[in-house]
């Protein structure tokens, strides 16, 4: 398999590790015209299978790296959005379990094996339990919490992605548009459209500082291993405007 065409600057698809159990690979992947990062995290289970959360573009090498690290057990596609690749893991992990919301396993019964919501009960739930975002905008998302390093997975929620002078000229004018500059944020979109998908964006809030993370991996940018608790309560203050929403003071990890 080859590796996909795309400026520089957007990921080479080479497995990196993150923390204990847990890598990233990231692949460029283009939207409306515009290039973005796409990030695939892999988490070692605790009975040592791998788990691979929104499949970035496979090639020989990262398919090499992750048989070296252990088997893929499952795949899992974090919302409807995020279903790109998935016919090409099938055919190389037959074995394996995808999971995906309720809309993907309607349309593509022959690659979805479980239906992944808020009722949904992984063998790994308790190890990396999720939150489900439900709604149109929301692209029915789940969320993940890796209690053993309390590390915080998205795909599409948050975003921190950013363009610079390597990048080509339209996806710098459409991270302007978007107002995409390397901080992290709720998804424009769903800021923009908010009304209709408040309320779950709060329940999945309130859920992830509960969780009071000390790592964050975003679907669309660069993981974050410092400070995460600072920044996702900048990027979900536009929620304070409903004050059943209290996150004035972000708790901190001893």
């Amino acid at each position: 398999m080859q590796m996909p065409l795309g400026p520089s600057g957007f990921g080479d698809g080479t497995l990196v590790p993150f923390a204990d159990s847990i890598w990233t690979a990231t692949t460029p992947v283009r939207f409306v015209g515009t290039w973005f990062p796409h990030v695939m995290t892999v988490v070692r289970l605790a009975g040592g299978k791998l788990l691979l959360h929104s499949p970035c573009r496979p090639s020989n090498d990262l398919i090499h790296e992750l048989a070296r690290i252990g088997t893929v057990a499952d795949v899992v596609a974090p919302n409807w959005f995020h279903d790109l690749y998935l016919t090409e893991y099938r055919a190389l992990y037959p074995d394996a379990t995808f999971w995906a919301p309720a809309l993907l396993r309607r349309q593509r019964k022959s690659l979805i094996d479980r239906v992944l919501d808020a009722t949904a009960r992984p063998s790994w739930f308790a190890e990396m339990p999720h939150v489900s975002l439900s709604g149109l905008l929301t692209f029915d998302e789940c969320v993940f919490f890796h209690g053993a390093t309390r590390t915080l997975i998205v795909a599409d929620l948050l975003m921190n992605a950013c363009a610079d002078r390597r990048a080509p000229s339209f996806t710098r004018l459409g991270y302007l548009f978007f107002g995409l500059n390397g901080d992290l944020k709720v998804f424009p979109i769903l800021r923009w459209c908010g009304l209709a998908n408040r309320a779950s964006v709060r329940r999945a809030a309130r859920h992830i500082f509960e969780w009071n993370p000390d790592r964050l991996i975003v679907g669309h940018g660069r993981p974050i291993k410092e400070n995460v608790a600072i920044q996702l309560h900048a990027a979900f203050r536009w929620l304070c405007a409903d004050d059943s929403l209290k996150i004035d003071k972000p708790r901190f990890s001893e």
